[in-house]
């Protein structure tokens, strides 16, 4: 069978499920897309993808890749009654992030309504996705992902096998994104020691890209923060919050300490709400700048 012989869903259409949908359109596979916002798939449809009205009709193509917002989403999304009215052998590839737990709940719902769910969380920006860049953090049933193996390895370049648990890879996911927090917060606090040594932060972020810290984290967050550039957000400091208490209920739930975990929660509560929940997560920045600004001021 050809890809365009194989018709599968996609739910979940912002940046970067539009950007994986497209990559699938672009590999010649039959795509219907549903959006609560009919327009966000107006570019997708353009390109070929099939517009649909509701959930339903997606999930009747037997296959959907979703890219929700969160958790509860999908839950809004994949409903029991949707799950048992779907397609003898339904599968639903989820790339969101999510909590164990939740990606634990889905696959027990799949199984109750005859389906399959795999975990499917993704590392890569919009643009890392169009470039064929992005990663896939698969975990679940070894058939489901050999069954879908075509569309993951059409939506970017690699794709990690953390085993058979559905929970595994979210928790791979959480842990990565955990790394990129202390990465922005690391570099809001020598970008900020530099600033107040009045030396050319600019050459700081070209010179560790070109040595120890190669890669979009601290080239592309280096220079964002460096310039005060958070707009257009990539990813919004609300959505770092949330990826962040994934973190440390994940921890909390394993009994793992995480000692920079309240740290970085101080920071970006307070980024929320005195920068910009809607600003690129690297916004937090700001917090440290600012918290040195005022420790710098003389006693009055």
């Amino acid at each position: 069978m050809s890809t365009k012989d194989q018709r599968i869903g996609y739910i979940g259409l912002g940046k970067m499920g539009s950007a994986m949908a497209a990559r699938l359109i672009d590999a010649g596979f039959d795509v219907t897309v549903w959006s609560r916002t009919q327009s966000k798939a107006d570019e997708l449809v353009a390109r070929g993808a099939t517009r649909v009205s509701s959930p339903e009709e997606v999930i009747a193509t037997g296959t959907v890749f979703s890219m929700l917002t969160n958790e509860e989403a999908v839950r809004e999304v994949f409903t029991r009654e949707r799950l048992r009215a779907a397609p003898n052998g339904f599968v639903h590839v989820g790339h969101a992030t999510i909590s164990p737990a939740a990606a634990a709940e889905f696959d027990s719902l799949a199984a109750e309504c005859g389906s399959r769910y795999l975990s499917a969380p993704v590392v890569g920006r919009p643009e890392a996705v169009a470039a064929g860049q992005m990663i896939v953090l698969a975990s679940g049933d070894p058939d489901t992902r050999a069954a879908v193996a075509p569309m993951l390895d059409a939506i970017g370049k690699r794709v990690w096998d953390f085993g058979p648990a559905a929970d595994a890879a979210p928790t791979v996911k959480i842990a990565v994104n955990y790394l990129i927090l202390h990465a922005l917060q690391a570099l809001s606090e020598s970008i900020t020691l530099l600033e107040q040594a009045g030396i050319d932060t600019g050459a700081f972020v070209d010179a560790i890209n070109d040595s120890i810290f190669p890669g979009a984290i601290y080239s592309g967050y280096g220079r964002a923060i460096a310039t005060r550039t958070y707009a257009p957000a990539g990813f919004t400091t609300t959505l770092g919050h949330k990826d962040l208490m994934l973190a440390l209920h994940a921890a909390e739930n394993l009994d793992v300490e995480l000692p920079s975990g309240p740290v970085l929660r101080d920071v970006f509560e307070t980024a929320i709400e005195q920068v910009g929940k809607d600003l690129d997560w690297s916004c937090v920045a700001e917090i440290t700048r600012r918290r040195s600004a005022a420790t710098a001021q003389p006693a009055t």
